[in-house]
């Protein structure tokens, strides 16, 4: 079996736990054997964190998204993350509604509805284990034998769905599953393609011709208001997974109605002060704004994996059930799902210029000051030659997709608990820059009051690496807390057994429905009678 990385894992143990866990963690030692089986460590972990079968699927799943892009020259596409997480956890919750007195599932209402006398945990886990495998599977068809091992692991038989007894909860896990996968193998994605999610030919064009990073020539620009592809070590990158663009979104209908106003053209008031404020940011960074941005760029992973973390720490700080667990992660994934389309709408409708080559078109031929690459500080140099902090993203600029993703899952957090208040920590150790040897010279301590707090340094993260403007941040921040309450809203109408199925039409959904705000009352009806 593929063995998984733990980078993630080790991330989230130094700042995702409650202070009881950390402390609990830190006094256990989970000592293997050099022949155990591949799953003692995940038992053995699970065990002292208390970490239910939706937390365990949802680090399989962002593992998963890790794995499926190692030797990429790119990390995962932020669309195909939230993607990816919405599906597992939209399976997740359409195998456990049928085990719920009221909910409804999302394809099939209450179809699968199970008698009381089904209604256990027992029942609820397997098909939530079963109903995650068969997604992951799906999407991940060549990590099939680690989610087979995690299967094993938790005590089920993966031959059981050869011989599914009807109604049993293999049996509701499998309709539940297909029935979305159904909808989504049809929906503008290309995950089907070989390879997978790749761009329909002809989709689309950029406006400008390919720019080699480190001879740029002011002349090949045709319009500097428009996103320009560029060339590293002779490899020209095209806009990524542009055609989700036009991909179904899960809950929103309509995702030109969450579209930001236009961004401001080249030449104008706005433009010039955003090209100073870059200019200036990028000439005076921090060592601490320097390992924040490197910190937050999820590399190895994808910007809608960032608010699970906080989900988990708030899983496990408020001693979250089974479950409260399955309502808020299908909460928060089909709101970074839905982020993704609009997002990516966003990014192709506009098609505006990245820091990049706008700086450089405006600065030509002009001495400025600027960071001058690794371990060589601020320096005078050619307007031509400026180079942001980070490598920048092969997708246009506006709206940023860390914000936009972050925001929108500050605000189911919000919204599930009732409260911002968040009270995660963390450490950016000495050293630990790959970009900067040496950097950062000392630790670096973080703490987020809020989960507003959390999102607004992860979108002031991308302004500080260079990848983005000021009004990219601030755009997508009001359209994901936008578009986060809207889909909240629908899926407490889920949840309490509410929503009109009748308006689906093979998984496209009206968009969300207003049926008032939640707050902490609502929240804790729910919890004791879900």
């Amino acid at each position: 079996m593929t063995q998984l990385p733990r980078s993630t894992t080790r991330r989230r143990l130094r700042w995702g736990l409650s202070p009881v866990v950390a402390i609990a963690l830190a006094s256990t030692t989970l000592t293997l054997q050099a022949n155990a089986d591949p799953g003692d460590e995940a038992r053995q972990r699970a065990a002292v964190t208390g970490d239910n079968v939706v937390l365990q699927w949802n680090q399989q799943t962002v593992d998963a998204l890790a794995v499926n892009n190692q030797g990429s020259e790119h990390p995962t596409p932020p669309p195909v993350g939230g993607r990816t997480l919405a599906i597992v956890h939209e399976a997740i919750y359409d195998a456990w509604a049928p085990y719920d007195r009221k909910a409804m599932g999302t394809q099939l209402g209450g179809d699968l509805r199970r008698p009381r006398a089904d209604r256990t945990e027992n029942n609820k886990r397997k098909a939530i284990s079963f109903a995650a495998h068969r997604a992951l599977t799906d999407l991940f068809p060549k990590q099939k034998a680690t989610f087979d091992a995690k299967l094993r692991e938790l005590g089920y038989d993966v031959a059981e769905v050869d011989s599914v007894g009807a109604g049993s909860p293999v049996d509701v896990a499998v309709r539940a599953t297909d029935a979305i996968l159904d909808v989504r193998h049809e929906d503008g994605s290309n995950q089907q393609a070989t390879p997978s999610y790749a761009t329909p030919e002809g989709y689309y064009q950029p406006v400008n011709p390919p720019q080699d990073v480190d001879h740029f020539d002011k002349q090949k620009i045709v319009d500097p208001n428009h996103w320009v592809p560029l060339t590293v070590n002779g490899q020209t990158h095209p806009f990524i997974t542009p055609q989700f663009a036009d991909a179904k979104p899960f809950f929103i209908g309509d995702p030109g109605r969450y579209l930001p106003p236009p961004p401001p053209e080249y030449g104008s008031e706005e433009s010039v002060a955003a090209i100073g404020t870059q200019m200036e940011r990028n000439a005076n960074l921090t060592e601490r704004q320097k390992a924040i941005a490197e910190h937050w760029q999820y590399k190895d992973s994808t910007s809608s994996s960032i608010p699970q973390e906080w989900a988990v720490f708030v899983s496990r700080r408020d001693h979250h059930t089974l479950d409260d667990d399955v309502k808020l992660f299908f909460a928060l994934n089909i709101a970074e799902g839905d982020e993704a389309v609009v997002d990516w709408k966003t990014k192709v409708d506009y098609d505006y210029g990245r820091p990049i080559t706008v700086i450089r078109y405006a600065m030509a031929g002009q001495q400025i000051q600027g960071w001058a690459g690794p371990n060589q500080g601020t320096r005078t140099i050619d307007g031509s030659q400026w180079r942001p902090y980070l490598k920048t993203p092969a997708f246009a600029a506006y709206g940023s997709g860390h914000t936009g993703f972050t925001a929108a899952g500050a605000e189911i957090l919000k919204q599930f608990t009732g409260s911002d208040a968040y009270g995660g920590s963390g450490t950016i150790r000495s050293g630990s820059s790959k970009i900067e040897t040496g950097m950062p010279s000392q630790d670096i301590a973080l703490k987020w009051d809020t989960f507003s707090d959390a999102a607004q340094e992860v979108g002031e993260s991308r302004l500080w690496g260079g990848v983005h403007w000021e009004f990219d941040h601030t755009e997508a921040n009001a359209q994901g807390r936008k578009l986060a309450r809207d889909v909240w809203r629908e899926a407490q109408q889920y949840f309490n057994g509410t929503h009109d199925n009748g308006t689906q039409d093979n998984g496209t959904h009206s968009g969300a429905h207003d049926s008032g705000t939640h707050d902490k009352a609502s929240h804790t009806e729910e919890r004791t009678h879900g």
